[in-house]
């Protein structure tokens, strides 16, 4: 013979009953031992709810993904603030260059070998990747220097693309003869 052990719930409180009622009604009612096996799992719920280790793991793998975000954005516009800096002043230095030249032919080549030296000694940009202009008019001398950084590795970053690849800039100087 098999011997039912039924409880009675009562709020949040089991206590055990002696007879096994099969009717449900309202208030304290007799529930079958395997029963309980749903307020065993709500205790165990509730003791997971309350349990406060892997938290920063999770918090970890909310945060991450935000953070490397803006570590691609700051790597990727201080690199195009960077290369912008140097080609102003690479035009900056042709500028200058230029106004020790006696003509006109003179100084546009002062003026190229400077800005050329001066973006040699920077980091990823290339020759073959820039453009210089020297006007002269006699009396005001204006390097403008282009630099197309489509090629740039930095410039290209998967997530965060750069304000323009294209990177323009000109310095003016007055000729006083």
């Amino acid at each position: 013979m098999i011997a039912k052990v039924c409880y009675r719930v009562s709020g949040n409180s089991v206590a055990p009953s002696g007879r096994w009622s099969g009717s449900a009604t309202q208030g304290n009612r007799a529930i079958p031992l395997h029963g309980l096996r749903k307020f065993r799992i709500g205790r165990d719920l509730r003791r997971l709810a309350a349990d406060r280790r892997g938290t920063a793991v999770i918090e970890l793998a909310l945060a991450l993904p935000i953070l490397t975000v803006f570590l691609f954005g700051i790597v990727s516009g201080g690199s195009w603030l960077a290369m912008s800096h140097i080609v102003q002043e690479s035009a900056n230095e042709g500028a200058r260059a230029a106004l020790a030249g006696i003509t006109t032919a003179e100084r546009a080549a002062l003026a190229s070998q400077a800005a050329s030296q001066t973006l040699a000694r920077s980091y990823g940009i290339r020759s073959e990747d820039l453009s210089l202009n020297v006007e002269d008019d006699g009396r005001q001398l204006t390097v403008k220097v282009t630099y197309d950084g489509s090629a740039n590795p930095l410039l290209k970053l998967p997530i965060m693309p750069a304000a323009t690849t294209v990177i323009r800039r000109q310095a003016s100087e007055w000729i006083f003869s």
